[in-house]
């Protein structure tokens, strides 16, 4: 992969950064070489945000039985590349998958500050407001139905959930292949 360098391997999935983010990391510790500890800090939590968002991802395609090809972090957005999904709903199942990764580590984390407030700790403070807040942040803004961002496909969901709300409610079996709407073959990204 071009421009691409390989930093790791998450639950099995390789996960590479693109050369931007290397280049803005040096150019940040270039700015305050004074700092430079708690720049490297920054850069490696805001990463940590982006990387669990697209592990939600990653994870919510294997556990549709979906393999996973890799997990790809940009300066401002991240990609998983899985197997071409099966069906529309399985498209949309895999789009909330890092929204509600993200949001199971930043409620707690936020909740926490409200109640207790911020630490004495520095570090602690900074993961509390990387992980807790800038990540429910990325939340909101994700949920957008906007192209490009996982809100255009998430929300689609809703009709599905609706049906299988009236067929529940009237003891109908639900019709066969109705959420088997196939997509183009090949690889599918977030």
């Amino acid at each position: 992969m071009r421009g691409f360098g390989r930093i790791a391997r998450v639950a099995g999935t390789t996960v590479y950064v693109h050369w931007t983010v290397v280049a803005i990391a040096a150019i940040a510790l270039l700015v305050d070489l004074k700092n430079a500890a708690s720049t490297i800090f920054l850069v490696a939590s805001y990463l940590g945000v982006l990387l669990l968002h697209e592990w939600g991802h990653a994870r919510t395609a294997r556990r549709r039985g979906y393999a996973v090809w890799s997990i790809e972090l940009y300066p401002l957005h991240g990609l998983t590349r899985y197997d071409a999904p099966r069906s529309h709903f399985d498209a949309c199942v895999v789009a909330w998958g890092g929204v509600l990764a993200q949001l199971a580590v930043g409620v707690p984390l936020v909740l926490w500050s409200v109640v207790f407030g911020f630490t004495a700790i520095g570090v602690v403070n900074a993961i509390i407001a990387m992980f807790g807040y800038l990540s429910l942040l990325w939340v909101a803004l994700n949920l957008m139905p906007v192209a490009r961002l996982d809100g255009a496909i998430a929300w689609q969901i809703v009709p599905y959930l609706w049906r299988r709300r009236r067929w529940l409610r009237s003891g109908r079996r639900r019709p066969e292949g109705e959420e088997a709407k196939r997509l183009p073959k090949g690889g599918w990204v977030h």
